[in-house]
């Protein structure tokens, strides 16, 4: 896992959490470099891929 689960301990295993949030992350992270979680907890999970991610949306970034 990627994730700096030292630096932000109790963050994606946690008694109160119902899903398995690091096995979620490394799954994508197997499949999309891109792929990590918005903040502590889970939050978004966001993936950068050129492909269509499934079950996802697409969202394009603009530089003003």
């Amino acid at each position: 896992m990627r994730f700096g689960k030292s630096l932000e301990p109790n963050t994606l295993r946690h008694p109160t959490l119902t899903l398995d949030l690091a096995a979620l992350l490394a799954a994508y992270q197997a499949r999309y470099a891109g792929a990590m979680f918005s903040g502590c907890g889970g939050g978004y999970l966001l993936v950068v891929a050129a492909e269509p991610v499934p079950g996802a949306f697409r969202i394009n970034v603009r530089c003003a």
